[in-house]
Order: structure tokens, then C-alpha cells, then sequence
């Protein structure tokens, strides 16, 4: 069984969310919290496996609830709900280390997804909203590519097949995909990507593709 807790200053869409996922008979909506401070006291009294955080909150936002949940229960996976946009919070929930992005209007089955591959520890983002999220980050780097070359390690050594990996990834493609693409197993994907990680001091796909953008691998603006 996984719980969930809920948090979002808007009922209408907590009651969205937990009706959605009442089909899900290994998916339980054990709390709710309309507020960062509220989903942290929550996250600690009910220790959820799974919370779906909404980030602008009027009574604390859920970027620093994030913050002191991931810092004090790491086991805790969170995903961030979004509506997607300009929106700079995104760039700093990506570095805490969250489990992804799912969009406010998504459907049940893509949300139960996002939960389950988020408990076992997976990225739970579709592959369009990833392609858009690395594209955004991208152009933010290069208006000031120098500065963010100075901050990012861009000697670490990668293999081409694992450069190959990484483009695609970028690119937001799944596993499936890059697999297709590339004519390599799924299982060969996975442990290239596990061994770029360690190289690159990521914890996700997701940063790992920002990376490759930050380090100057990947130009956004060649994927338009």
C-alpha cells in the first residue's frame, strides 16, 4: 500500500486529487495540508510514502516545506504539482532533489503513474513536460553561460554511449525510447544512467538532464 499526503491551499483540487486516486486500491490519500507548514507537521505525524506539493501557497509555500520534509525524512518522495510555466520555483525544487513534476489538469491513471514510479524511486515526470522543463532551464543557463560554466564540473568524463544517453534523456525520452532509439536493452540504459549519476553528483533524470545543459553538453536551442 502507498500513502499519499495531499497538499494544496485549494480544496477543490485536494478533493480532485483524492477523488482520482479512489480507483487505486494500492494508493491511499492518508492526510491533507493547505499550507508548507501544514504538509511539514503532516509529512512527520503521518509519515507518507508519497506527497503531491503545490508550491505557491499564500500561508507558506511549498518550496520550503519541501526543503525541511527532504532534510528531515528523505525517505519521502515528493512531486511537485504544477501548472507549469515561467515559474523560477522550479529551477530550485529540481536542486532539493524532488521526485518530479506532474501538471495540475493530468489525468488519474498518468498521476497513479507518477506515484508509483515516484515509491520506487523513479522520476515521476511524463517525457513532454521533462523536454519542456529542460528547454526552459537551458535558455536560462545560456543568457549567462559563463557564470554557469563556473559553477559546473564540465571535465568529468563521460563515454560517447553514455554522452548519447544523456542527449536523448535531454531531449525527454524514456527509457523505452532511448532504448529504440539507440538499439541498446532497457537494462543497459538503466545502468549507464546509474553510473552517470555518480559521475555527475545527480539524483534524478531530471537533474541530470539540467546538468547536461548547466555544463554546456547540450545546446537548448539545437532541440527547437
Amino acid at each position: 500500500m502507498i500513502t499519499v499526503l495531499v497538499v494544496d491551499d485549494q480544496p477543490i483540487v485536494r478533493r480532485g486529487l483524492r477523488l482520482f486516486l479512489t480507483n487505486y486500491e494500492d494508493i491511499v490519500v492518508v492526510g491533507e495540508a493547505d499550507s508548507g507548514p501544514n504538509a511539514v507537521y503532516q509529512s512527520g505525524q503521518i509519515n507518507p510514502d508519497v506527497i503531491l506539493m503545490d508550491i505557491r501557497m499564500p500561508d507558506g509555500d511549498g518550496l520550503t516545506a519541501a526543503k525541511i520534509i527532504l532534510s528531515n525524512r528523505p525517505k519521502q518522495k515528493i512531486i511537485i504539482i504544477t501548472t507549469f510555466g515561467h515559474d523560477d520555483y522550479l529551477y530550485s525544487a529540481i536542486d532539493l532533489g524532488v521526485s518530479g513534476f506532474i501538471l495540475k489538469d493530468t489525468g488519474p491513471s498518468e498521476l497513479a503513474q507518477a506515484i508509483y514510479n515516484s515509491h520506487k524511486g523513479g522520476t515521476s515526470i511524463s517525457s513532454t513536460l521533462l523536454g519542456s522543463l529542460t528547454r526552459e532551464f537551458g535558455r536560462r543557463s545560456a543568457v549567462s553561460a559563463e557564470s554557469v560554466k563556473s559553477t559546473v564540473d564540465i571535465s568529468i568524463p563521460l563515454t560517447v554511449r553514455e554522452v548519447d544517453i544523456v542527449q536523448c534523456l535531454a531531449r525527454g525520452l524514456s527509457n523505452d525510447d532511448i532504448s529504440v532509439e539507440l538499439c541498446i536493452e532497457v537494462s543497459t540504459i538503466k545502468s549507464h544512467l546509474g553510473r552517470i549519476s555518480n559521475k555527475v553528483g545527480t539524483k534524478s533524470r531530471l537533474q541530470t538532464a539540467i546538468w547536461a545543459y548547466r555544463s554546456g553538453l547540450i545546446d537548448a536551442h539545437s532541440l527547437d
